[in-house]
């Protein structure tokens, strides 16, 4: 019956049916993956690492704290060797 009324309505009107060229499929693009806050913080800091060595300036590592009850041996401790 759809059929039909088709056929009909194309036969009184050829222009009532417009078709148009297929469109061509996008394409499609590598994956890549968005950085991390990590990632964003090493490259950060390898950043400031290079700015520092080109400025010349040196960093000494900060020693933590130590604990009077936390035993650790030192060659201090042993002057004989």
């Amino acid at each position: 019956m759809l059929e039909a009324q088709i056929q009909e309505k194309l036969q009184h009107d050829p222009d009532a049916v417009t078709t148009y060229a297929a469109q061509p499929k996008p394409e499609r693009k590598p994956y890549t993956s968005k950085p991390t806050v990590q990632d964003k913080a090493f490259h950060k800091e390898l950043d400031q690492m290079r700015a520092d060595v080109e400025a010349g300036v040196i960093h000494t590592p900060k020693h933590e704290p130590e604990e009077e009850a936390a035993l650790s041996l030192r060659l201090d401790d042993y002057p004989g060797l």
